[in-house]
């Protein structure tokens, strides 16, 4: 999970309308919120990625459903209201089904920042400190299912640590003497690859960004291209463009 910014409500969803589609709603309880126009912006928003999860939606089998954040069998008159609206997948808004988030808040991508509250350790997702709002988001969003969810970050996580690892023989060459332009380019390029799976439109870009922002060899990468003079404004930007986007313990 990684922080959202809430883009602007699509025009189509006026006052009026909301107005409307809520009247609608509550006389017939119509699905007045699955509107195009509605999921187009929402998934723009979310880089067309579960807001929870961040499963790539859109996909054969992972349809996007529109998320009520304050559940709409509770909270009626929030149905179309742009704030409230979030993308998700089926297994989260299923698991999250009618959850009261105004007596018992998780989080909410789009209002707060998941790295205040969660952290991830061996692909699992913990609560920072044992916050109620960290605990409550992993337990009522199942975060930590295996198969779904668990085994997918393990097999991202492995494939980075195996690059960092093919890098590193590079980089060790390079020190020793061959220092060729071609084997520079291939680490700083093989590098910048990796970092950019750790951008926001990337799907689990969290666990990509944790996994090398954490790992041991990127680290002392980064700290030898630097004394070589290698490590460029490129690298550094996707550098804290994954910071920005991990799930760390501890501040980096």
């Amino acid at each position: 999970m990684i922080k959202i910014q809430r883009v602007s409500a699509p025009s189509e969803l006026n006052d009026e309308t909301v107005s409307t589609l809520t009247t609608l709603y509550k006389s017939t309880g119509e699905n007045v919120w699955n509107k195009p126009y509605i999921k187009k912006e929402l998934l723009k928003m979310s880089h067309n990625k579960c807001c929870y999860c961040e499963l790539k939606l859109g996909e054969e089998g992972k349809y996007m459903q529109v998320e009520h954040y304050h559940c709409k069998s509770l909270y009626p008159d929030e149905v179309v209201l742009w704030e409230n609206l979030l993308p998700s997948c089926n297994r989260c808004n299923t698991n999250k089904s009618s959850h009261d988030t105004k007596k018992e808040p998780i989080i909410n991508p789009c209002c707060n920042n998941p790295s205040d509250y969660l952290y991830m350790e061996n692909y699992r997702l913990k609560s920072k400190d044992n916050n109620l709002i960290g605990c409550t988001t992993i337990d009522v969003l199942y975060l930590n299912e295996s198969d779904s969810l668990v085994l997918p970050r393990f097999n991202i996580g492995n494939k980075i640590q195996e690059k960092l690892l093919f890098l590193e023989d590079l980089l060790t060459d390079y020190i020793d003497g061959n220092n060729s332009t071609r084997r520079r380019n291939r680490i700083i390029n093989g590098l910048k690859d990796l970092l950019s799976l750790a951008d926001p439109t990337k799907e689990y870009s969290a666990t990509a960004a944790t996994v090398i922002i954490t790992d041991s060899t990127y680290q002392l990468m980064q700290k030898q291209l630097a004394r070589l003079s290698l490590w460029t404004d490129d690298l550094q930007y996707l550098h804290d463009n994954a910071v920005k986007n991990s799930l760390c313990k501890n501040e980096i």
